[in-house]
């Protein structure tokens, strides 16, 4: 899968599609429990948050969470998140 998407240039959108997989693995079981990776387009993640203190503190931690799952990848697969 990894070649085929390789050698079609897909990269981006293939890394996009796994970070959303993978949002539970970067803000820990227990905020996932409460917030839903929606989309990811052109490297702009939403985030459907339903506590609003929870909304909060991940919005203060948004730049940790953005170096958290770029660090994962060779190129920025997320540019900025809007939690919602």
């Amino acid at each position: 899968m990894q070649k085929f998407v390789q050698k079609n240039g897909k990269q981006q959108l293939y890394a996009e599609r796994i970070v959303m997989e993978n949002w539970p693995q970067y803000v820990g079981d227990a905020c996932a429990r409460y917030s839903t990776c929606q989309s990811v387009i052109n490297g702009i993640m939403r985030v459907k948050v339903t506590n609003a203190a929870l909304r909060f503190e991940l919005m203060g931690q948004k730049t940790n969470i953005l170096n958290r799952i770029n660090a994962d990848y060779a190129f920025p697969v997320i540019k900025d998140i809007y939690f919602v």
